[in-house]
């Protein structure tokens, strides 16, 4: 069972709210009694429990260790919103009815398929958008041109970007073939790839942004992801069971593509996860809020762009620049490109043969020919 959760600050209490994925909400009985001051909220659509560590553990005993899915769109989405959620649910009310059936089924095969939260979110919006700009059309005459059409027209303004393209594609191709059942669609469609070269940050530079980090707990949060090479939503997801002191190793559960693996854990950041455990004491979770639960993204990003302010180091630096630097050092020292793909979780070795192009160890033996011709004129 996967179950949806996220942590509301409310005006009186902070809670847990949930709900699980692919049951009627209304229908789901909760099976365990531990869970402390429980309910269920009709008009919303979820049920809710006290922000503790206590309720966690009850839901992961009952349903599984990995029944949880952290979110931040569970009371956005029920509430009012913001003018953009809004205008969305409101587009999705006024679609036919042979649009809705298609949203609904669409939504049902991701769920079966267990595609991640977010991609399910990102599909359904599109397709929503999509068939919203077609309402009289029919599945069949939505063809390469149709899209083709609509693709144009929302890049007329210059803010579609290469990657909300590839998203609507990927989204129409899943409706179209796992739904429909046609043949493979709109290839042809797709963007032009980027060759652009992932930003690094060079070992000195590292050094000094973590340096300048004086808060504890914020300077674990950086260390643990460039010494392990994680992605912005692996260290938020970092529990404490995850980190082996044994073996070394940090555990990352349900990275990108719903893939576990192990990455570093660097001695040299021991002694400082110690001081950290010892003053912050954290349940649960390795980061947490100030009022329990796990640490946001946007928490995690706040803290590098401060660092990235105050150690003067590259300015478009990202949580995600700390990964790339990761694997480029790696390199540098000598590590193979095989033990690099698997400690980032790649797929194909051609994602982790980017770095070679940007390390600077190879090229730093590089000699040009002008200056091979000064020598040549000195010698």
């Amino acid at each position: 069972m996967t179950i949806l959760i996220q942590k509301v600050n409310g005006s009186t209490a902070t809670r847990y709210i949930f709900q699980p994925v692919g049951i009627p909400v209304e229908k789901w009985k909760l099976t365990t009694k531990d869970i402390p001051e429980v309910r269920y909220h009709a008009k919303q659509g979820y049920w809710s429990a006290p922000a503790v560590a206590r309720t966690l553990k009850a839901l992961s005993a009952t349903y599984g260790n990995r029944c949880l899915h952290w979110t931040f769109d569970l009371y956005s989405t029920e509430s009012s919103g913001n003018g953009a959620e809004r205008k969305q649910k409101k587009n999705e009310t006024s679609l036919p009815n042979h649009w809705k059936e298609v949203v609904h089924r669409t939504e049902e095969e991701l769920r079966v398929r267990r595609y991640a939260w977010r991609t399910v979110k990102g599909y359904l919006s599109h397709l929503r958008r999509f068939f919203a700009s077609h309402q009289e059309l029919r599945a069949e005459r939505v063809t390469v041109d149709v899209v083709r059409r609509y693709i144009l027209d929302r890049s007329q303004g210059g803010r579609y970007s290469r990657s909300s393209q590839h998203q609507l594609l990927n989204a129409l191709k899943f409706w179209m073939e796992k739904i429909e059942g046609r043949e493979k669609t709109f290839i042809e469609l797709r963007p032009r790839k980027e060759k652009r070269l992932p930003q690094v940050l060079s070992v000195e530079e590292v050094r000094r942004l973590l340096a300048s980090v004086t808060n504890l707990k914020h300077r674990c949060v950086l260390k643990v992801i460039y010494g392990g090479g994680l992605r912005l939503g692996e260290v938020c997801n970092l529990r404490l069971t995850d980190l082996n002191y044994d073996r070394m190793q940090i555990f990352v559960h349900g990275g990108k593509g719903n893939k576990d693996r192990y990455t570093t854990l660097p001695r040299s950041l021991i002694a400082e996860l110690e001081q950290y455990h010892q003053e912050f004491q954290p349940d649960y979770w390795l980061f947490e809020g100030q009022s329990g639960g796990r640490y946001s993204p946007r928490s995690v990003q706040a803290i590098l762009k401060r660092a990235v302010k105050q150690s003067g180091v590259n300015p478009y630096a990202t949580v995600h620049t700390l990964r790339h630097s990761y694997a480029t050092h790696l390199l540098e020292q000598g590590t193979g490109l095989r033990h690099i793909q698997a400690l980032l979780g790649h797929n194909s070795s051609k994602t982790t043969e980017v770095y070679t192009h940007i390390s600077s160890t190879e090229r730093e033996r590089i000699v040009s020919p002008l200056d091979r011709m000064d020598d040549d004129r000195r010698g």
